[in-house]
């Protein structure tokens, strides 16, 4: 008996291996994958069992059935927001039970018993002992597949997606290509879970694969630790083996056994959440060692004439830019220049559509009319990853810094074209996507240095103060690579230490020739860094100039600046 209780708790853990990929690394809630596990078993029932399929062949048709069932799923249900999510594939793996119960084919409400003379590699699988070692080689390759994607560029960009989804298409990153691309991967590992499951049990029945089983999975995840597959591995075993030793330990008959385990699940969970919400095992920062840099830091250079800011050439024209929202206007007929290694200012009181003008360049919203061009190239229509791509990068007022990765792996989430996140190159031998991330790493850690945080990479961003966390947002910025870049508010908020080297890492970064369109407040700093400024108010450009030239306005004093 303990050998098949065995087997079942190996399975479970694969399974809760799986689940915890998606929901733990990439923040993906989803309900379905005991369904995507019925999948699995189902095929494996009908192909090995009732159609004499090879049972290793079969597996793998389990596997790309699943996934290509996930995949379309994944593409209906992971536009939605979360809530929706979950209620989405609720109602997938209520209504794929139901299938399973309905028709004959697939034996209706008493499903496909009797699955038998299976064998792999020559040897019968008869009873639990025969199925042990399927089982054991069913988890350790999932969780060699979860753990090789998980910790590597590809599950870095996952961790992004969960912490921060419009962060991560701001740089550079298709945040719903992942989705998806994860959201199959996982499916397909839950159909070959389902697949050795009904094997062992010999049988693909509905309550075999129904809501229970999803909510025990989610058990596991939860007390093992989101993000954590050893966790999983561990409370996937554990709460597996609560019935037997209910049964055999304390003599507890069959029929109690698994309402008294339900009930534990119960308490379990809500003292974990009480107790320790992160888990038994909680998600491990990763320490990447890399050698010590020096920053190369451009030199400082004087406040350009305004000569020379006229004869700089134009990277960024946006041209009668509107949006309305119902019957508010956000913008009306914006039209600017951003110049080749020059900042401009946009300027004007809170409310005036700065943050909205950021937004329309950046394609985080689509403007209603008008046109933004980058070197020629029109950036309306193009995804926000797209636009980083073509070169064109912003921060935002509030920092957004991904609060679960260190300092390091905020910075290197921004380095583009990494080998790593791309699926096929994780699958390769050798180590040759280990080599390509210190290399990144060597990159993102120029940047700390170029801030003056090189000494905190290996620090959770959520441990820095403001100041600090500022640079660090300045350093995952230049790591895109970006020639533009849109700095929404950087001095705010930051104590004059952290504001002096903010100015001047601002005014460095124009040095090394990239161009800066800058939203700020503090008149000072505009009027230190700027070449060139606009006045925004009500959702228009209503002025341009130099900041002395704006500030000698008494119409624009009385709008803005004599509340300075």
């Amino acid at each position: 008996m303990w050998v098949n209780y065995l087997d079942q708790a190996l399975l479970m853990a694969a399974l809760a291996v799986s689940v915890n990929l998606l929901v733990g690394y990439a923040g993906q809630v989803s309900v379905a994958h005991a369904a995507f596990a019925g999948i699995g078993g189902y095929t494996i029932a009908s192909l090995a069992g009732k159609h004499e399929w090879p049972f290793l062949l079969a597996l793998v048709a389990a596997v790309l059935f699943a996934a290509a069932v996930g995949t379309l799923i994944g593409l209906i249900a992971l536009g939605l927001p979360e809530e929706f999510l979950i209620l989405m594939t609720m109602a997938f793996s209520l209504a794929l039970i139901g299938v399973f119960a309905t028709f004959e084919s697939l034996g209706g409400i008493m499903g496909i018993t009797g699955i038998s003379g299976l064998s792999l590699f020559g040897f019968e699988l008869d009873g639990p002992r025969d199925w042990l070692v399927p089982c054991a080689v069913t988890l350790v390759l999932v969780f060699a597949i979860c753990h090789r994607i998980g910790e590597s560029p590809y599950g870095r960009v996952l961790k992004g997606v969960r912490e921060d989804v419009v962060v991560t298409q701001a740089l550079g990153k298709n945040a719903f290509a992942y989705k998806v691309g994860i959201f199959a991967i996982t499916s397909g590992l839950a159909g070959l879970v389902g697949g050795v499951y009904s094997g062992w049990l010999g049988q693909a029945t509905p309550s075999a694969f129904s809501f229970p089983l999803a909510m025990t999975v989610f058990a596991m995840v939860i007390v093992g630790g989101n993000a954590n597959l050893f966790g999983s591995v561990l409370a996937g075993v554990a709460l597996t083996m609560i019935e037997p030793a209910l049964r055999v330990g304390l003599g507890v008959a069959s029929t109690d056994a698994a309402l008294v385990q339900l009930v534990l699940y119960g308490a379990l969970l809500v003292l974990v959440m009480i107790l320790r919400p992160q888990g038994l095992l909680a998600e491990r920062f990763r320490h990447v060692e890399v050698p010590d840099v020096d920053p190369v830091v451009p030199a400082r250079t004087t406040p350009r004439e305004p000569a020379a800011y006229d004869a700089a050439e134009v990277v960024l024209r946006a041209e009668h830019l509107s949006k309305r929202y119902g019957g508010i206007v956000a913008a009306k007929d914006i039209s600017l220049e951003l110049r080749r290694g020059t900042i401009t200012a946009l300027v004007g009181p809170n409310g005036a559509g700065k943050t909205t003008a950021f937004n329309l360049l950046t394609g985080v919203a689509v403007p209603d009319t008008g046109s933004v061009t980058l070197n020629g190239r029109e950036l309306v229509g193009l995804r926000p990853d797209r636009i980083v791509s073509a070169g064109l990068v912003r921060t935002f007022q509030d920092v957004r810094l991904l609060n679960r990765l260190t300092c390091l792996e905020n910075v290197m989430l921004a380095v583009p074209h990494q080998e790593g996140e791309r699926l096929d190159a994780l699958f390769r031998p050798g180590r040759g996507i280990a080599q390509a991330d210190r290399a990144v790493a060597e990159q993102a850690m120029e940047w700390l240095a170029f801030v003056g945080m090189a000494g905190e990479a290996n620090t959770p961003v959520d441990a820095l103060s403001y100041g600090q966390t500022k640079m660090v947002n300045i350093a995952r910025t230049l790591a895109t690579q970006a020639d533009v870049l849109l700095l929404d508010e950087p001095a705010s908020g930051v104590d004059s230490m952290w504001l002096d080297r903010m100015v001047s890492l601002v005014a460095d970064t124009r040095a090394a020739g990239r161009t800066i369109c800058l939203v700020e407040h503090n008149l000072e700093v505009v009027r230190e860094l700027a070449d060139h400024t606009y006045f925004m108010e009500l959702g228009e450009i209503t002025a341009a100039g130099t900041v002395d030239e704006l500030t000698s306005s008494a119409r624009l004093a009385e709008a803005y600046f004599g509340a300075q």
